[in-house]
């Protein structure tokens, strides 16, 4: 049976050939098409990324540009999921940022989606991994 990933910001960063993780995202995309994977992507990742791309100067063409060029390179390799996302996500959101400061606005959103959603964390970010792993262990 495949393993239900979630991967978020940094994963679809990862998918300009410039970016220093770029080799992981296409490891992990093969791994996805193989079968040995079932790609979540979380669903305020693309929202996070779309504030990065702004801040960077990016002009809304250019983020509408490279957002429709991540979605078409994962679909090279398989269709994507994107779990729900509701008010109960983001108590716990709150909840996790309580308890763990070391977690950002977006990374207590992305937390709680692998939580809620039983998927393992596949991301760049070792704080997420561990919060996730913590709280999944806890909660079993």
């Amino acid at each position: 049976m495949a393993l239900k990933v979630l991967v978020e910001t940094g994963f679809l960063l990862a998918l300009n050939p410039r970016d220093r993780n770029h080799s992981w995202a296409l490891r992990l995309l093969e791994e996805c098409r193989q079968g040995g994977l079932v790609l979540y992507i979380s669903p305020v990742a693309p929202i996070e990324v779309s504030l990065i791309l702004r801040a960077k100067g990016l002009s809304e063409g250019d983020v509408r540009r490279a957002l429709e060029a991540m979605e078409d390179a994962v679909a090279v390799y398989t269709k994507p999921r994107y779990p729900s996302f509701d008010l109960s996500h983001a108590a716990l959101a709150a909840s996790l940022r309580e308890r763990y400061p070391e977690l950002s606005f977006f990374d207590s959103l992305h937390a709680s989606v692998a939580i809620l959603g039983k998927l393992v964390y596949y991301d760049l970010d070792d704080v997420i991994r561990k919060v996730v792993e913590h709280e999944s262990s806890t909660t079993a």
